[in-house]
C-alpha cells in the first residue's frame, strides 16, 4: 500500500511498514492540515526523483517529499515523521546541492 514516484531509488533492506501498531489512528497530511484516518493499514508516499540508501525503516502513513536523498545512519535510521526536501542528507554534504538537482519544486 505504498506510493513510489517516477525516477525513484529505493536501496536493498528498506522496510515500508504499513500496520499502525500504536492504538490511535494514523494520521496524514491533506491541504496542508493533519487529519486522522480510520484506516489501520496505511503505507508510506515518496516522491519522484528520491534516492533512498539500504537500511532504513519507514512507519506507516509518511511522505518523503520529491528529490530527497536519504542515507541510513545513526541520525537517521527509523523514519517516523514526514521528511522534507530541506532535511535532505545530501545538502549536509560539501556541495551536496549541485550534486543532486531539485526537478520538483513544491
Amino acid at each position: 500500500m505504498c506510493v513510489i514516484g517516477r525516477d525513484t531509488f529505493i536501496g536493498a533492506n528498506n522496510v515500508f511498514t504499513d500496520y499502525n501498531l500504536l492504538a490511535r489512528p494514523a494520521r496524514v497530511f491533506q491541504h496542508d492540515q493533519l487529519v486522522e484516518t480510520s484506516m489501520p493499514v496505511l503505507g508510506g508516499c515518496v516522491g519522484h526523483h528520491c534516492r533512498l540508501g539500504s537500511g532504513l525503516v519507514v512507519y506507516p502513513a509518511r511522505m518523503i517529499e520529491s528529490d530527497t536523498i536519504l542515507f541510513a545512519s545513526q541520525d537517521r535510521r527509523v523514519i517516523s515523521r514526514n521528511v522534507t526536501f530541506e532535511q535532505s542528507d545530501h545538502l549536509k554534504l560539501k556541495g551536496g546541492r549541485e550534486m543532486h538537482s531539485r526537478d520538483y519544486p513544491r
